[in-house]
């Protein structure tokens, strides 16, 4: 298992950690609204009204502008302070394994 970020890696990586955190709640909040529309379409035979489709590209311009921030973040991190970027991407890395055997696990037992 990686070893767990301390204080002092959390205060090196916060902008970077909390610029990644922004991109996954705009890539799930964008997946989840387009998986709604598609359900709506598949269930109701109903196409996603203009206001919708606003809406969800109103999302994706969200995630696309939080992934160029966490892509900033990430580079400056990895310039001023090699080791801690290192360390948080093995952490993101643990999480997202974790994360994703969750996934799996309850979408098998359903």
């Amino acid at each position: 298992m990686t070893e767990l970020p301390d204080d002092e890696l959390r205060k090196t990586t916060v902008l970077a950690f909390s610029a990644y955190n922004a991109m996954e709640t705009t890539k799930r909040r964008h997946f989840d609204y387009l998986n709604l529309l598609e359900a709506k379409r598949k269930k109701f035979n109903l196409e996603a009204t203009s206001k919708e489709r606003d809406l969800l590209a109103s999302l994706l311009a969200d995630h696309n502008l939080a992934v160029t921030g966490f892509k900033a973040q990430a580079e400056h991190l990895k310039r001023t302070a090699p080791d801690a970027h290192l360390r948080l991407f093995q952490y993101i890395g643990c999480l997202n394994e974790v994360f994703d055997d969750l996934e799996t696990a309850s979408k098998s037992s359903h």
